[in-house]
């Protein structure tokens, strides 16, 4: 060959021709294959973390970037997101890195006496703060405190949330919509409970379906209890049965209500802590959509990413999260969880051959922005945002929940309004003979 590459092009050149080769093959081999700029393998994403975890940002707030300044934004688009967030056309705003401060009884109503169990379970806990203010990286449990604190972060409950969620196949071809309400109340507040009697509930949600015409009037109604290894209770009323039925809170990773995502992907982990191994990746900044101006719209060629959005550069804690059941339809997860708000931004879950499966991104609004921003309405429910002043906490304008491999992907607005409902209110609302009735 080399005597080929000779004739060809010259001795000089064709040296440097194998020197290529012979990298080029053993990345190859190193990495169990050709190399590809949009690999979504789990050993991709880690590979990523530590090659652009201490690269500061070539932009600055105020640019608008787009196709052109990719290479700019990889250090901080996650590489599993990228065939999906680079396209022709796309269009970022970079906003300047924000401060969001807690409510300003954060942490004061907080019990102590609180610890964590050989599982990595938090016993004894029952809310008003985050259990772990302060994470140390060599703390051999930082990974689970982590996750506490994303668990239990401020502004989880006390919504009305009306949501519209398009369903959408390659090329934008669009399935479903889905219109739906859900409404929510945190029960454990740190030294008192909402509802006298209920301290072993953690919160109530009830979630009502409007759309599509085959589900309409679907209610279902969940219970969270204090104590992690307790299941969750839930019913499920359809009007056409005319009964509430319990649903199975164990069932964790099938797609909920023919979406995209799985219970336990619920804003990045919704499953139980003792069911997996934790590690703690260190930190890492990405790009977040964690204050949008309002719902994003739709992009990208399949209208499964955010467009024209305000993103921020933010410090992220990085887990991994492997489940010890061999039957677990991922062999890892990955989160970026926000270092201040405890809340997460990204999520890739890989399959057993640790392929990208699926990716979770979520787009944020901080409650006091409300105060000089206007936000959208839902198209069937007209809110009262201005109540959302002075509690101090995101709220969760939407989503999308890409399935890389049917390919297939869920996107959703959330219009949020927050609620604190009384204790006698939060006991009538949340009885499973009003999911009949329809009393409110």
């Amino acid at each position: 060959m080399h005597r080929v590459l000779c004739r060809q092009w010259g001795c000089g050149v064709a040296r440097r021709a194998l020197l290529c080769l012979g990298v080029f093959l053993l990345l190859s081999v190193v990495r169990g294959g050709p190399v590809s700029a949009d690999d979504q393998s789990y050993q991709a994403l880690r590979e990523w973390i530590e090659q652009y975890r201490t690269v500061p940002p070539q932009f600055t707030p105020g640019q608008v970037l787009t196709e052109k300044d990719r290479a700019v934004l990889e250090p901080f688009i996650p590489r599993s997101a990228w065939p999906y967030y680079f396209f022709d056309g796309m269009e970022m705003e970079i906003a300047p890195t924000g401060h969001y401060p807690p409510p300003p009884d954060w942490g004061k109503r907080v019990r102590t006496g609180y610890t964590l169990d050989e599982n990595g379970v938090l016993v004894g806990f029952t809310g008003g703060g985050f259990p772990f203010p302060e994470i140390a990286p060599d703390d051999p449990q930082a990974a689970v405190k982590v996750i506490w604190n994303m668990l239990w972060r401020p502004g989880t409950q006390d919504f009305v949330m009306p949501m519209v969620a398009w369903s959408r196949g390659v090329n934008g071809q669009l399935d479903r919509v889905y219109q739906f309400v859900s409404i929510s109340a945190e029960y454990a507040r740190g030294d008192y409970c909402l509802v006298p009697g209920y301290e072993e509930v953690r919160g109530k949600s009830l979630m009502e379906f409007r759309s599509p015409r085959d589900m309409a009037g679907a209610k279902n109604l969940s219970v969270t209890y204090v104590d992690h290894y307790k299941e969750d209770s839930g019913w499920l009323y359809i009007p056409s049965q005319r009964k509430p039925r319990r649903t199975l809170a164990s069932e964790r990773t099938s797609e909920v209500m023919g979406m995209d995502f799985t219970r336990e992907d619920q804003m990045g982990f919704g499953g139980k802590v003792y069911e997996h191994r934790w590690t703690y990746l260190g930190k890492k900044h990405v790009l977040a959509t964690i204050n949008v101006r309002d719902n994003p719209e739709a992009g990208g060629p399949h209208l499964w990413v955010p467009q024209k959005a305000r993103w921020e550069v933010r410090e992220c804690h990085v887990l991994l999260i492997d489940p010890k059941s061999e039957t677990h339809p991922y062999s890892h997860k990955i989160l970026f969880i926000d270092a201040e708000t405890f809340w997460t931004h990204w999520m890739f879950a890989f399959d057993r051959r640790e392929q990208l499966l699926r990716l979770s991104q979520h787009f944020l609004k901080y409650s006091e922005s409300y105060a000089h921003e206007t936000p959208q309405q839902a198209p069937y429910m007209v809110l009262d945002f201005s109540s959302n002043l002075g509690w101090n906490v995101f709220l969760h304008l939407g989503e999308t929940d890409i399935n890389a491999q049917k390919p297939h992907a869920t996107f959703t607005h959330c219009y949020v309004a927050k609620k604190d409902l009384s204790s006698g209110r939060a006991k009538q609302f949340y009885s499973v003979r009003n999911m009949v009735s329809g009393r409110r």
